[in-house]
């Protein structure tokens, strides 16, 4: 079997595409006012919405806010396939920078005939594994065409995501591309091709979610130290945690972790 379940709803890709793929998921909601809640991470995600008769498939291009969707927005069933950073440039024909912010149906991204082909064979699916057995295929298949989208810098797109998000210090832009070996101008076209947001832009979600991940597990009825977060994560400072914060969520870090845990 191509996708094995774990006990959170992910799946597992199949071997030939997880050097591409960070997880496959089950999108479940209850009656929660906001069903689905996408922190930006610099991910391109392609969901299948199972409806009556049909399946409705979109790219989720890589933004630099959180998206939400209601319940009502969100079917029982959906399915999420969510690429790692840079790694979902080689399925849809097109520099990233074109999907950022936005999201497209699969029919514009591969065309109406091969769109329409592969909604048609989700709907037949009887299962979610079957599903999701058919998605993995096509994207199979679009990866070995001859026209596969193959930007000339992605291997050092790829090997400047790993800089950063495995630095226990975030690099400076400049002290990235000097470590490269590009300008910072090539630096940020090659980011903007292959992952759809430039080297700044990514460094600066790394580090919000690096501050979500300490205050959540820190948070545990008491109020973190955001202080001590913020230094720990590379802000300036709180005030400057706090203003990212309001950037990227639209609420305060507090506000933001009671609603979480509520």
């Amino acid at each position: 079997m191509a996708l094995a379940s774990t006990s959170d709803n992910a799946l597992v890709p199949r071997s030939d595409l997880s050097r591409f793929i960070q997880r496959v998921r089950v999108l479940q909601h209850g009656p929660s006012e906001d069903a689905y809640v996408r922190l930006p991470d610099g991910t391109v995600e392609l969901v299948v919405r199972v409806l009556p008769g049909t399946c409705d498939v979109h790219a989720l291009g890589p933004r630099e806010h959180v998206q939400r969707k209601s319940a009502t927005e969100v079917p029982p069933e959906t399915l999420g396939l969510q690429f790692k950073p840079g790694g979902a440039y080689p399925f849809f024909g097109l520099p990233m920078s074109e999907l950022a912010h936005r999201s497209l149906s699969i029919d514009t991204l591969w065309g109406r005939a091969d769109g329409e082909r592969l909604r048609a064979s989700l709907a037949d699916a009887p299962s979610v594994q079957a599903r999701l057995r058919t998605l993995e295929a096509a994207l199979v298949d679009r990866l070995h065409r001859d026209d596969v989208f193959e930007p000339a810098a992605a291997y050092l797109v790829r090997r400047g995501i790993r800089l950063v998000t495995e630095a226990s210090e975030i690099p400076r832009v400049s002290d990235l591309a000097r470590t490269l070996g590009v300008s910072e101008r090539n630096l940020r076209r090659a980011f903007d091709d292959v992952l759809g947001m430039g080297p700044k832009a990514f460094a600066r979600l790394v580090r919000f979610r690096r501050a979500i991940q300490a205050s959540e597990s820190t948070f545990r009825g008491t109020r973190p130290d955001w202080g001590a977060i913020a230094t720990g994560v590379g802000y300036y400072d709180q005030a400057h945690l706090i203003a990212d914060f309001r950037a990227v969520t639209g609420t305060t870090p507090t506000a933001w972790l009671r609603a979480r845990a509520a």
